[in-house]
């Protein structure tokens, strides 16, 4: 059963934490980047690495301390279908990206029309090879921290009051709120591909090709969107 110091950490990690993204640091990045500090998404990236691994290691650390077995959040090897599912799910994303990533460097008006698309992440997207070097880091960072702090251990702790579906329903919300300071446009998209992480949860019992997958999708976006902002040029 979930005790004070897990509540404690729900309420930082579903509201205080995005509510500092949405009005504190998101506002304070975008007049930095707007500013021309070449060093601002940097930064911001560092930031965002220590943000989400040490809210990480204050999960298992919680969890071991109350003697919970980690597997209460759904860390290990799904078996069966389930394995064939958590694999071929990712594996066919990364086709459809590179796929999608040849399709938009041979086509100069569709490059123009994503980087108009894409100017609210103005402040958030690598633009130089040194971002991009940082950037993709952060991508495996999320892809882990994300999925075991909203899909694994919120559900576990919510389901508790509320079952586990509500509790899958409410990390989805969460998950989505966290990325509100990206503007309705792209909070909605967050807010879907928590939807699918979640779904895919359930339905392997690990959050392990969630993780792959959730990796996958930032770091394709990021890489097509870095070779954007580059006019199709290569990524390094």
């Amino acid at each position: 059963m979930p005790g004070p110091l897990d509540v404690a950490l729900v309420i930082l990690l579903a509201a205080v934490w995005p509510l500092v993204e949405y009005f504190v640091l998101w506002p304070r990045q975008v007049r930095a980047v707007d500013a021309g500090d070449v060093n601002a998404r940097s930064r911001a990236y560092t930031r965002t690495l220590w943000e989400q691994w040490l809210l990480a290691a204050a999960v298992v650390a919680l969890m071991l301390r109350a003697g919970r077995p980690l597997s209460v959040l759904l860390i290990g090897v799904p078996h069966g279908w389930r394995l064939w599912l958590g694999v071929a799910l990712p594996v066919a994303y990364g086709v459809l990206l590179v796929q999608q990533g040849r399709a938009i460097a041979g086509s100069p008006a569709t490059m123009a029309k994503l980087r108009q698309t894409l100017k609210p992440l103005r402040a958030l997207v690598p633009h130089t090879a040194e971002e991009y070097r940082l950037f993709v880091p952060l991508c495996f960072t999320a892809g882990f921290c994300e999925e075991l702090l909203f899909r694994g251990y919120l559900v576990w702790v919510l389901q508790h009051w509320l079952g586990l579906w509500a509790a899958s329903g409410a990390s989805m919300v969460s998950f989505g709120l966290a990325h509100a300071y990206q503007g309705r446009q792209f909070g909605v998209r967050a807010f879907f591909t928590g939807v699918a992480m979640g779904v895919l949860a359930l339905a392997t019992g690990s959050l392990l090709p969630g993780m792959v997958l959730h990796a996958l999708v930032d770091l394709g976006g990021g890489s097509i969107t870095y070779m954007v902002m580059r006019g199709g040029k290569s990524l390094i």
